[in-house]
């Protein structure tokens, strides 16, 4: 394991010489929770919160990247332009109205340690959105001078693609590379992930930047991204997560909404075709499907717990929670006779928020989707009118890419959390907010 490691350290270190490959090895690195089990558990470093001397490959490239915007941060005093943007860069990223809301739930986090009940959990959680906060400005960065408009989706359907070829594997062979004993009774695959949720949200991911790809591809382009995009549903619906199944329906009409063109209306419609006569197919999907329709929290009787557990949580604390981190400390302790089945960590993204930051911590990320969504309406407007004004449409798309993957982050996170916790979410605006920076000079 150590001598793997080292491997990969060196690896990264040749990679700096090439920094316009950081990207896309972060974008497949992260998705490979597998490599967990390849590398050494720290488990000291565990001592400052669950799962910190955990190793993999995401962590290790960003931190990579990270490492690589301070150390040209320090070099950009000297005369030179590219360094020099660095340190510009981070100045931009400052004002970015997105980071800047971001930055203030951090600050309101960091805040809460004086009234959280757990404390070090608190300050763990808040140094982890700092260095998440760094990873977003670091993305800016690369983004605006690597040519990462078009690499970052790219990569984004290029993994997805290869993870969807294993998970379609799993769900033919029935042979599991990893966590089979979960995933095998539940007729669920997970491919490299440790959770099949968070599976298909990465596929949600991989088949907007497909879909948007194909915009602008030619024929024979489409094609391939047909063909990648009836890899990436058989996966969808084989994580059998419902949560996904619904965040395809709310994007998909988004998407129709936003890019009126008749290859993405047939598209989506052949997507939830697709969908829809996979889960008909499969009794246990189905049923899965079905558990909804009868009974929502017969679905999911933790969430439940969980849900009403952290409104309480909300009702006694309204204004400034109980603490960034502290949702889990409270459910095993004061509110430990709501815990089913040993889950006490919440699963649903806005009660987290609610209960350990209150209203004010609700309120900023109010203020986010403000900022997330307000140039849409705009967007869609220029769009009807680009073939009257030759209009260059490609940045649109773009945009409209990150902010409906940002989106699926979302909603698939009152299901499963993870949303500021989540890498995805800051590549993602760290990419909107050079995409939007391109557009604003031009």
């Amino acid at each position: 394991m150590w001598v793997i490691l080292i491997i990969t350290i060196l690896a990264v270190g040749w990679g700096w010489k090439n920094p316009c490959y950081l990207l896309p090895l972060l974008i497949l690195g992260l998705p490979l929770e597998i490599s967990r089990n390849w590398f050494p558990h720290l488990v000291f470093l565990d001592k400052l919160g669950g799962f910190v001397g955990v190793i993999y490959l995401g962590r290790i490239f960003t931190l990579a990247i990270i490492a690589n915007f301070i150390y040209n941060l320090l070099r950009s005093r000297r005369a030179n332009h590219y360094l020099q943007g660095a340190r510009d860069d981070l100045v931009d990223i400052v004002r970015s109205p997105l980071f800047i809301v971001l930055g203030g739930y951090i600050v309101w986090g960091a805040f809460s340690v004086i009234w959280s009940g757990e404390r070090i959990q608190t300050i763990v959680d808040v140094a982890r959105l700092a260095l998440l906060w760094f990873l977003g400005a670091t993305v800016y960065f690369l983004v605006k001078h690597r040519d990462g408009q078009i690499t970052v989706p790219v990569a984004f359907a290029v993994v997805s693609s290869f993870m969807a070829g294993i998970g379609v594997y799993e769900l033919v062979s029935k042979h599991f590379i990893w966590l089979g004993e979960i995933y095998q009774g539940s007729s669920r695959i997970n491919g490299t992930f440790v959770d099949a949720n968070i599976y298909a949200r990465f596929l949600l991911i991989g088949c907007l930047a497909t879909a948007i790809l194909m915009l602008n591809a030619t024929s024979r382009g489409r094609l391939m991204g047909a063909l990648a995009l009836v890899f990436q549903m058989a996966a969808l619906v084989g994580t059998g997560s419902r949560t996904g199944w619904i965040t395809l329906i709310i994007v998909a009409l988004g998407l129709v909404v936003l890019v009126r063109q008749r290859v993405v209306v047939l598209a989506v419609l052949g997507v939830l075709l697709l969908a829809g006569v996979s889960i008909l197919l499969n009794q246990e999907l189905l049923m899965r499907l079905m558990e909804l329709t009868q009974n929502f929290w017969v679905a999911s009787t933790e969430r439940h717990n969980l849900i009403i557990s952290g409104l309480q949580m909300f009702r006694e604390h309204p204004l400034g929670g109980i603490g960034l981190g502290g949702f889990q400390h409270a459910m095993q302790t004061t509110y430990a006779s709501m815990v089913i089945n040993n889950i006490s960590l919440s699963h649903t993204a806005l009660i987290t928020t609610a209960a350990e930051l209150g209203s004010i911590g609700v309120g900023i990320l109010v203020v986010f989707f403000g900022a997330l969504y307000w140039r849409l309406p705009g967007i869609h407007r220029d769009l009807r009118l680009a073939s009257q004004q030759f209009i260059n449409t490609k940045q649109y798309y773009w945009e409209i890419f990150a902010v409906l993957a940002i989106t699926v982050i979302f909603i698939s996170a009152q299901g499963e959390g993870r949303f500021l916790e989540d890498p995805y979410l800051w590549i993602l605006t760290g990419y909107l907010t050079a995409v939007r920076n391109v557009e604003e000079v031009s």
